[in-house]
């Protein structure tokens, strides 16, 4: 237990450890208690920061976006890369193993939360324009690229609720899985 008795908890705190706790045991282990136990503090912390569970949720459901939005600032210093290169980088930077963690465990909460499913829905969206665009300047043409793009938007998505029974791809395998379909 991470205890942070004597400290003054910020709603960044709250959310952080909720979502370690989202991560960690899943949709279910979100509550009050569990987080207040968690942080070494009584319930009324808690409501200082938030009405209720769902206004946290909420929280959550914002820092998702604005890590996945930070990620594609990130996109914005690798769109000089060549193509190839650039699809590569995006699947890396997206495939990190804490990444994987909480993409896995967001997306299972978004089937019973529609603000987050739509959300999951924009971020892949993102993914797949990002992937499509690179396709397209390495002169493949619409309906293929469209497909490529959407084979590996979907295989990132299927690694992500499967990788721990199948081989992990390496970085270098990974390039060449990558570059051998492009």
């Amino acid at each position: 237990m991470t205890s942070t008795r004597g400290a003054r908890l910020s709603s960044t705190d709250w959310v952080d450890a909720a979502l370690d706790l989202l991560t960690a045991d899943g949709v279910g282990a979100v509550k009050i208690s569990r987080l207040c136990e968690r942080l070494g503090v009584t319930k009324g912390s808690f409501y200082w920061h938030f009405d209720d569970l769902e206004t946290l949720w909420e929280s959550m459901a914002d820092r998702w976006r604005q890590t996945h939005d930070a990620k594609f600032t990130e996109l914005d210093e690798i769109a000089a890369l060549p193509p190839r290169e650039r699809v590569v980088s995006l699947a890396a930077m997206l495939m990190t193993a804490r990444n994987l963690a909480v993409e896995r465990a967001i997306r299972d909460w978004a089937r019973t939360n529609p603000r987050m499913a739509e959300s999951v829905r924009q971020i892949d969206s993102e993914v797949f324009k990002a992937v499509y665009a690179a396709l397209l300047e390495l002169d493949v043409d619409d309906e293929r690229a469209r497909l490529i793009a959407g084979l590996l938007v979907y295989a990132g998505i299927g690694y992500i609720h499967g990788h721990d029974g199948l081989p992990t791809p390496n970085p270098e395998e990974l390039t060449s899985v990558i570059t051998a379909l492009l």
